[in-house]
């Protein structure tokens, strides 16, 4: 075989293994792409903020699982309810973890506590100026805050590290864009940190009694956008 033939097969080949290696990547990515979650329990009965399963739920048991996969990982109730014992129906309905506090800053520079809004159910959407997903979905923000404002307090909280953002960048890109839903910023990061929020954008849903009702990492479509507003509002 000439070398010039083994060049192109070669090349044949590379192009062969590339397109299997292309095809399997976007396999394992829709296969991957996640739903809300909602929170489990770890050891210490505090908020597991896993989200490797792909559930839509609320943390009553009353589960609408979205896929087959394994969720035993997650922290979330693994059975849907028709699938539950007596016992491990009522064990899964008292399952609700209080959201933890925190303290961010209006736009005035006011000390705004999470808890000031208990009463009301809550959407507590994590984002910052430099992220690209986080400008995508807030038109979706804006709209349900329009629709639901009446029914649901919206945190709009700016993850803020003082170096790749500012409060003034995020008051700037906020009236550049005229939305009106409430924004507060989390100038010392505690807000952030208590929901380890450092992939963003982050969605936390809270119900009325203040606890937590499901959350979700990366950009919200509508669809789940709308169920964690339709768990909020059942």
């Amino acid at each position: 075989m000439s070398s010039k033939v083994r060049t192109i097969t070669g090349m044949l080949l590379l192009a062969v293994i590339l397109a299997g290696a292309y095809i399997a990547y976007n396999k394992l990515s829709l296969m991957n792409q996640p739903d809300i979650t909602v929170p489990g329990a770890g050891k210490t009965g505090q908020a597991n903020n896993s989200t490797s399963g792909e559930t839509i739920t609320d943390i009553s048991g009353n589960n609408e699982n979205t896929d087959t996969t394994d969720n035993s990982d997650t922290g979330a109730p693994g059975k849907n309810e028709d699938m539950q014992s007596g016992d491990e129906k009522q064990q899964s309905e008292e399952q609700k973890y209080k959201a933890f506090d925190f303290t961010v800053y209006d736009s005035e520079g006011k000390e705004v506590n999470l808890s000031e809004f208990f009463g009301k159910p809550i959407i507590i959407n994590f984002w910052a100026t430099w992220c690209p997903y986080c400008i995508q979905e807030m038109p979706l923000f804006e709209q349900g805050f329009s629709k639901y404002k009446d029914d649901i307090h919206f945190m709009m909280v700016q993850s803020i590290d003082g170096i790749k953002d500012t409060k003034e960048k995020g008051e700037k890109f906020i009236n550049d864009n005229g939305y009106t839903f409430p924004v507060y910023f989390d100038l010392d990061l505690d807000a952030t940190a208590t929901y380890q929020a450092y992939s963003l954008p982050t969605t936390v849903f809270i119900d009325r009694d203040g606890y937590l009702k499901a959350y979700h990492r990366g950009m919200l479509t509508e669809e789940l956008f709308q169920k964690g507003i339709d768990l909020l509002l059942e």
